[in-house]
């Protein structure tokens, strides 16, 4: 599976929270160029984790729709790890 993290500068420790939820492969987006808010998300994203602390609302509305759109989960959170994966479990247990 793969995974869209938005927002934040070191994503490091929740990309490894992401492999150990399956996620293989995990883009990063900072969210701080203007273009971002055009960008599509790619279409074999199965989750975007947005760090809610980092991002615009402009970005904010257009992440929801693009993935309204192709009809991927969507998981706020600010910039912790804690939280994360708490956000993770609960996605999980939603799922299951």
């Amino acid at each position: 599976m793969r995974a869209l993290i938005v927002g934040g500068d070191y994503v490091e420790q929740i990309s490894e929270a992401l492999a150990s939820h399956g996620y293989t492969r995990v883009e990063h987006w900072n969210g701080r160029k203007q273009g971002d808010t055009r960008r599509s998300i790619p279409s074999d994203v199965s989750l975007v984790v947005v760090l809610t602390d980092y991002t615009s609302h402009p970005l904010l509305k257009h992440l929801k729709s693009e993935a309204q759109r192709l009809g991927v989960s969507v998981l706020y959170s600010r910039r912790s790890l804690v939280e994360v994966r708490q956000r993770l479990d609960a996605l999980e247990r939603r799922a299951a």
